[in-house]
């Protein structure tokens, strides 16, 4: 693995998500707002072998809004990128998935968050996961290193997405998938502007409309780039939980 990735950005919106995640993290019984936690991964398709086995303690930081999982097989022996891994709950997932001879590798901008999925990982005895602090447009990661990369709720929170979506391609070998969940914008209220809405940190203002991340992709060179679907997660009126994959060529 490459460290040459970049800081982590301290803006004040970055700075912003950063606190609120941080609370996810650290108070998961707060009410934020949205759903978070099991249930809502039941809600949202999860597999309920990994409902069932994996302890309440994986899943209470949990902000799932869709199942990257249900968009393709991760494989034994496989090496899989999770940005914005958050509590670490896909993260471990993947692990279990790609099974010892494999690696799950999470990313997240939030201190907090990775000591968290780490502490998960240790709980779950999983040692071929490694959680790092770092910004998804700069990853400290080799060219053509990992076979599938995931993300759930996280890439809106990026004010460059593009650059998130050139990393992926980056990363993964030929042939790989970047296989997604994240919030879209379903509608634009006709009084404000889309990035006035609501805060970053809830995943409203940071959204955009699917079209514009089909677009994204295919610009960075994936091919076969797809709206495969919506789930009904929801953070505001203007928003909606939706699933992507697409393929390097």
């Amino acid at each position: 693995m490459s460290n040459t990735g970049g800081p982590v950005d301290n803006s004040s919106h970055v700075l912003a998500i950063m606190s609120l995640y941080t609370d996810l993290a650290t108070s998961p019984d707060i009410d934020f707002g949205w759903a978070k936690g099991k249930e809502n991964a039941r809600r949202l398709g999860y597999d309920e072998r990994w409902l069932n086995a994996l302890p309440a303690i994986i899943w209470e930081s949990s902000a799932a809004v869709g199942c990257p999982f249900n968009l393709g097989d991760i494989l034994p022996g496989q090496t899989v990128v999770d940005l914005g891994c958050g509590a670490g709950t896909d993260l471990c997932i993947a692990a279990l998935l790609c099974g010892k001879t494999g690696k799950a590798i999470g990313f997240d901008v939030t201190p907090a968050m990775v000591n968290k999925a780490k502490s998960n990982a240790h709980v779950l005895g999983l040692g071929h996961i490694e959680a790092f602090e770092a910004d998804f447009s700069a990853l400290p990661l080799d060219d053509e290193s990992a076979d599938v990369v995931i993300s759930n709720g996280s890439i809106n929170l990026s004010p460059s997405k593009s650059a998130v979506f050139a990393e992926a391609f980056r990363v993964l070998k030929s042939g790989g998938r970047l296989q997604f969940a994240d919030m879209v914008r379903s509608q634009v209220p006709a009084e404000l502007p889309a990035d006035q809405c609501e805060s970053w940190a809830d995943c409203v203002s940071g959204t955009v409309a699917p079209e514009a991340y089909i677009k994204m992709l295919q610009q960075v060179g994936f091919r076969d780039a797809e709206l495969v679907g919506f789930s009904d997660y929801s953070t505001a009126e203007t928003t909606v939980g939706a699933l992507f994959r697409a393929i390097k060529s």
